[in-house]
């Protein structure tokens, strides 16, 4: 997230909003949560609003199932 930022202020490539949602439905989506919160990044998108915490409840049952 961080670095999707600093490239979005110096108008370089950014990282695809569909890397960024993979990355949290693989597992990842308590970090993407937390750098989207912390950098104040992608926090007007509603998809993120909604979607990023979803995946962090889909996670959390995953890992609830898969761990016990």
């Amino acid at each position: 997230m961080s670095d999707d930022k600093r490239r979005a202020r110096q108008r370089k490539e950014r990282i695809p909003e569909k890397t960024l949602f993979l990355l949290a439905a693989i597992g990842g989506a308590l970090g993407v949560l937390l750098a989207m919160n912390m950098k104040r990044h992608k926090t007007k998108h509603a998809s993120f609003r909604v979607g990023v915490p979803l995946l962090l409840l889909l996670n959390a049952v995953l890992y609830g199932y898969f761990l016990t």
